[in-house]
């Protein structure tokens, strides 16, 4: 009987022992893992590539390290995709199919964009908490500009403090996220001064460019190239719309080879 305990005792202590060292094992292993990604991060923001950073470049590293690179596109009607259509889609759409057809890169884009939402609507109906909870590797954030013009204007010192406020918070809750901004569409509003407005949507894309590019924020003026580019196919922003403001299908796709063009650009020449 005394045998009988004693080896109860002794099978005890070494079924705790098993349990204690598996337990050490699986914490060390996880703590070696997570060491290793911090170390890949460490080496490869050292590094030469990191230095001339691309977006194609983010998202071939974070592919290679995690297995798939995940992107919100954040922003207002354009973003969601108002005017698309299954056979047209939104520029988000496109550049998601893109990048899964480029060597080295996984991609998934998770959309964020609110038909009529301004910068003020994003921070007032926490969708900027909805992003962050998402913890994206990249964010191409539409600054809603067509929205903060209209119905009624927003003030545009007030709209340069919600963009500093949702990039502030973007930095401190995901420091490891690629953000980059951009303007949308023009419209057949850009030269009008809508009701109370005080400036035109050409005037608002303007000033509130020149204030992002002051930042030293990654840019892409989007308005800015349209309007070049339908310039110089000898094409009117009414062509390329759904209605008076929301891209067609042709439209989104000039908006997605803009982007096309400047996934490759380092991240520091978007401006």
């Amino acid at each position: 009987m005394k045998l009988n305990r004693s080896s109860k005792r002794r099978g005890l202590k070494v079924g705790i022992v098993v349990v204690l060292v598996s337990g050490f094992i699986f914490f060390f292993s996880i703590s070696q893992e997570n060491k290793t990604l911090a170390q890949m991060t460490k080496n490869y923001q050292l590094s030469d590539t990191y230095k001339q950073e691309s977006l194609l470049d983010r998202a071939r590293f974070v592919t290679e390290r995690d297995g798939a690179v995940d992107i919100v596109v954040l922003g207002s009607s354009v973003t969601f995709g108002k005017g698309a259509t299954e056979e047209q889609p939104v520029w988000g759409n496109l550049m998601e199919a893109n990048l899964n057809e480029t060597d080295g890169i996984k991609a998934r884009v998770v959309n964020h964009g609110y038909n009529g939402y301004s910068t003020a609507d994003l921070i007032s109906k926490n969708k900027v908490e909805a992003v962050i909870k998402d913890k994206p590797d990249i964010i191409l954030f539409e600054l809603c500009l067509i929205n903060n013009n209209r119905h009624p204007q927003n003030d545009i010192n007030q709209t340069k403090a919600d963009i500093q406020w949702i990039m502030d918070t973007f930095s401190e809750q995901l420091p490891e996220t690629l953000v980059i901004l951009q303007t949308a569409n023009p419209t057949i509003y850009n030269n009008v001064f809508l009701e109370q407005g005080k400036v035109t949507y050409e005037q608002y894309n303007v000033e509130i460019a020149e204030y992002v590019k002051e930042q030293q924020w990654p840019f892409i003026d989007t308005y800015r190239l349209l309007l070049a580019k339908m310039y110089d196919q000898n094409i009117f922003p009414a062509d390329v719309l759904s209605d008076h403001v929301h891209p067609n299908g042709e439209g989104y796709q000039m908006w997605f080879e803009l982007l096309k063009d400047r996934l490759d650009m380092p991240v520091k020449m978007l401006h």
